[in-house]
């Protein structure tokens, strides 16, 4: 088999800088992999789709928070992981939206006013839930095919 660098015909510069992806514009949401997968399942690809028009018109802090909140589940995406239990603990995802609170607040310049943890504990744990909750299906359609 072929790699991809021998037939992707947009391909002019082999060189790459690590971490840099040859043509990021092509594919906004992820990686090609993650593009061909979807692919397959025209209903998945349209649920990616709805998601990602959605949360644009998340508000202004949850759109700053939702990338905390993404590595966050992403690092927890593991079989047994306490994502997939069937009754999350309450005391985890507390621990897991206090770790998004503290990713969020060293990697955000929140200016003079900074916001203290009791004012946005709901909204990251509703952040969290939600993004549980959409891993926890795409995991439970992917065991299914």
């Amino acid at each position: 088999m072929k790699e991809q660098r021998e037939w992707n015909p947009y391909n002019m510069n082999p060189v790459l800088y690590p971490g840099q992806r040859e043509f990021p514009w092509l594919y906004p949401y992820g990686n090609q992999m993650n593009y061909w997968n979807l692919w397959n399942v025209p209903e998945q690809m349209e649920d990616e789709m709805d998601t990602r028009r959605l949360r644009e018109l998340y508000p202004l802090m949850a759109r700053r928070l939702q990338p905390y909140v993404e590595e966050i589940c992403t690092r927890m995406e593991y079989p047994g992981s306490m994502m997939y239990d069937e009754y999350p603990d309450q005391l985890s995802l507390r621990h897991k939206a206090r770790e998004v609170w503290q990713a969020a607040s060293d990697g955000e310049d929140f200016g003079d006013r900074a916001p203290t943890w009791e004012q946005f504990q709901d909204l990251i744990g509703v952040l969290l839930l939600q993004e549980m909750m959409r891993r926890r299906k795409r995991n439970r359609s992917h065991i299914l095919r």
